[in-house]
């Protein structure tokens, strides 16, 4: 039995973006540490710049800021590629500003849908950036607020448990 199975191309690019700007907090120590972590703190400044152009809708892109960002302009361009984009971050609240950081970035990079340099509006809709700016904020917020009532519960369980013994 011989079975016809269609093929299919197609081109697949995993990218890591993990960086730190703080050299010390990366551990990482000599200038040939430092000059590394130069490199992909600027592969990721020049990506945000172009989510951000992306996101709001600028008439030029700085796809040329990087080889990075060269090399992914086909992705963005192209109205049949997807992206996923995988961000993390923290809890800890001595983390709250890059976790709010974080998700502001990401509520950029979700406008990038729909072909080359098209923001996802919906008809009869006025979606500004600073109104996802703040959903992000607020979401953020709720969630540490969410982890501080969680870590309060278990302190009062705790001494609960204290006081009955």
């Amino acid at each position: 039995m011989i079975v016809d199975v269609p093929t299919f191309r197609g081109r697949l690019m995993l990218v890591n973006m993990v960086g730190s700007k703080n050299i010390e907090q990366a551990g990482q120590k000599g200038l040939e540490a430092k000059m590394q972590i130069t490199k992909i703190n600027q592969g990721n400044i020049a990506l945000k710049r172009v989510v951000e152009s992306i996101a709001y809708g600028d008439s030029h892109v700085p796809f040329r800021d990087s080889k990075l960002t060269m090399l992914l302009q086909d992705s963005f361009e192209d109205d049949k590629s997807k992206i996923l984009m995988v961000l993390c971050a923290s809890l800890d609240q001595k983390e709250l500003h890059k976790m709010i950081a974080t998700l502001e970035y990401s509520a950029k990079a979700k406008c990038i849908v729909g072909g080359p340099h098209t923001p996802v509006k919906e008809k009869g809709v006025e979606d500004s950036s600073s109104d996802v700016l703040l959903g992000s904020r607020i979401a953020a917020l709720d969630q540490f607020i969410s982890k501080l009532q969680n870590e309060n519960k278990i302190r009062e369980k705790g001494e609960m448990r204290l006081r009955k013994s």
